[in-house]
């Protein structure tokens, strides 16, 4: 399964002053696979070691941590496996398990000899149970479920198609109508596998929608018991709840969070904590309420008016026991009012590296998304029906004199109106700073 990051690991491993990178996500997001492939391609040696499986392991970083011991350790602890500069790379994986080795990276930081990578799930729970988190000495990379670039490769298609249809993207003109509609298809079908990567797989090898929702259910159920196992005993209960509502808050017509539907009478007070658990586990996305269109963005955000969206919307799709994913396939797009839709498009922006918040001054005037995108502020419309004509948006472009505001539907690309932009669902995989 291909992956866009791993040209990160290769431009990191070509810089002369590495330091060692830690990769954040969540369980079944690929990490461990992306590194083993690295290493597979880049390295002659591949040292790992995966707390997980490796209980007896944990003794190397119960001591001294200073490189001559570690070096001592690690080489007795695997000594088939030679670790030499710049031919091993050396992996520590499932480090929640583990916290101590994140301070042990400071000592490879510092000696700079070695190519050295950790990972683990939960890592942005179990920081505080870190002597000494190693600051300024390691390099982090985070990794998401795959995109809808990702996706494409997946089901076989290849840079040079997805080139053109880029350059479609910024000449500002709409693809072949063949082309569009096969496009929208697999757009929808991403909607519906979503990117965990084993579900992905399935989707590919089988075509069988049973199977993958199989899939998804099971890594649900694996996210479900890391909170029993990672949460504190007062946030056990709370966070449960919380990440379970999820579906319920995107089906209503009002996507703001709240905690009343958590559980009847549930307040921020009683609950906020458990919004910042799962944050910080990367099981959710959270969204905040812009008040004004002015920069920089993130000071003008509420911190109590939010949407919250489901870290991959396959996985989403499998908490309802409708026939969501049926209803998707065929084009009906506005299942449950839409927030299916919102949550796919919320995935793919926070995976291109986008901000965002969303904007509401009333009933009637509201905002999915806003962003920062190629130096300007930038209102998007998600529209899951018919209707396209965004009267907010236009609202909201015209009253604070923003440069455009882009609608996302299954219509084709129209830009002849320069204040309103008309682009497919599918050309979200273009909308990034770093593409400019």
């Amino acid at each position: 399964m291909r992956r866009e990051q791993y040209q990160t690991l290769k431009n990191w491993k070509e810089k002369k002053n590495k330091k060692p990178m830690i990769i954040f996500g969540a369980r079944q997001v690929g990490k461990t696979y992306l590194v083993q492939e690295f290493a597979k391609d880049n390295y002659e040696y591949f040292y790992t070691i995966n707390f997980e499986f490796e209980k007896e392991a944990l003794d190397i970083f119960s001591g001294n941590l200073d490189i001559k011991t570690l070096l001592i350790q690690l080489s007795s602890y695997q000594p088939n496996v030679p670790i030499i500069e710049g031919k091993t790379l050396i992996f520590f994986d499932e480090v929640q398990k583990c916290p101590q080795v994140l301070t042990a990276l400071k000592s490879f930081a510092l000696d700079g000899r070695f190519d050295v990578i950790a990972s683990g799930s939960m890592l942005g729970i179990i920081m505080h149970e870190v002597s000494s988190y190693p600051v300024g000495y390691v390099e982090t990379m985070h990794m998401k479920p795959m995109s809808f670039k990702e996706f494409l490769w997946a089901n076989g298609y290849v840079d040079e198609q997805i080139d053109t249809y880029k350059e479609y993207f910024l000449e500002q003109k709409p693809l072949p109508d063949g082309l569009h509609h096969t496009l929208n298809k697999y757009f929808l079908y991403y909607v519906v596998v979503g990117g965990m990567p084993e579900a992905v797989r399935t989707f590919v090898q089988t075509s069988n929608i049973h199977d993958v929702v199989v899939v998804q259910k099971r890594i649900i159920a694996d996210y479900e018991n890391d909170i029993a196992k990672y949460a504190s005993k007062a946030m056990k209960e709370k966070a449960r709840e919380c990440f379970k509502s999820i579906p319920d808050q995107l089906a209503k017509d009002n996507k703001k969070f709240q905690y009343k539907v958590v559980k009847a009478g549930g307040t921020a007070r009683g609950y906020g904590n458990s919004i910042g658990w799962i944050t910080d586990a990367g099981l959710g996305m959270k969204v905040n309420r812009l008040k004004t269109f002015d920069i920089p963005l993130r000071a003008y955000q509420d911190p109590n008016a939010f949407k919250f969206y489901f870290m991959d919307t396959g996985l989403l799709l499998a908490f309802y026991e409708e026939n969501v994913s049926y209803e998707i396939i065929n084009g009906n797009m506005g299942v449950f009012k839409g927030g299916i839709f919102e949550n796919a498009i919320a995935q793919c922006l926070i995976t291109n590296g986008l901000n965002l918040y969303y904007f509401q001054k009333s009933d009637y005037l509201e905002v999915d998304f806003v962003t920062w995108l190629h130096s300007r502020i930038v209102p998007i419309e998600v529209k899951s029906g018919n209707n396209t004509k965004a009267k907010s948006l236009k609202a909201v472009v015209e009253q604070n004199q923003l440069d455009y505001g882009i609608v996302l539907s299954m219509n084709p690309l129209n830009c002849s109106n320069e204040k309103i932009k008309f682009f497919p669902l599918y050309m979200v995989m273009f909308l990034q700073n770093n593409e400019e």
